[in-house]
């Protein structure tokens, strides 16, 4: 089921990135942050297709990881976090559309699945939300508000204890990639960067290694 579904679901993913970086391109570029390499034509448009690319495996580890049943709600949630870093990566933006209704959604899948943890996803969003709360107002801007909702999205979904692991493998993964950027001359020490691909694609590994708040492994 999940093969034949993956032309389709690539497909929407990908019209979904487009019209989420389209709405968001004048919020983005509007709060002074400059484009970077890969938000300009034609790299963006080839960035698009290449993130659309990784549905057909997530699908299939999700399928291989899960059973039938939680392995459909993961994908769900896999895609939201793609979706998230691709927008964030092209136009510096984190869509409520997605983080919102995801929160809501695991938080109801750990209150109602045999296997679910409530509290664990309650407190996974508390903790990681107020995280980068306070690394918002730390920092003065330097992590944005978009950032507090993934983490509280992220949080949800895997609750206290995976979630955790997640933001940590996030900033590791994060610190590493600007450093390479910022060597390679691509961005400069004071450029503000996208930081929710980092977070997402540490929670999609953790997810994967280790379950969710509803689907633990």
């Amino acid at each position: 089921m999940f093969v034949l579904a993956s032309p389709l679901v690539v497909l929407a993913v990908e019209r979904a990135i487009r019209h989420l970086t389209l709405a968001g391109e004048v919020a983005g570029n509007g709060a002074g942050r400059r484009l970077l390499p890969w938000q300009v034509e034609p790299t963006s448009s080839k960035l698009r297709v290449l993130v659309s690319g990784c549905v057909p495996l997530l699908l299939a580890a999700a399928a291989l990881r899960f059973d039938a049943g939680p392995a459909i709600l993961v994908s769900v949630v896999l895609l939201a976090f793609l979706i998230c870093a691709a927008t964030d990566l092209l136009c510096y933006r984190v869509p409520d559309a997605v983080t919102y209704p995801g929160t809501v959604l695991v938080l109801a899948a750990a209150a109602v699945l045999p296997q679910g943890d409530l509290t664990e996803a309650v407190l996974g969003a508390l903790i990681c939300g107020g995280i980068f709360l306070s690394l918002t107002l730390l920092t003065r801007g330097g992590f944005g508000l978009a950032d507090g909702k993934l983490a509280t999205f992220i949080g949800a979904a895997l609750g206290v204890t995976r979630a955790i692991d997640a933001v940590v493998l996030g900033v590791v993964i994060g610190g590493l990639c600007l450093l390479l950027l910022v060597l390679i001359g691509a961005v400069s020490l004071r450029q503000v960067t996208p930081y929710a691909p980092f977070l997402a694609a540490a929670a999609i590994v953790v997810t994967l290694l280790r379950g969710t708040a509803f689907a633990p492994l």
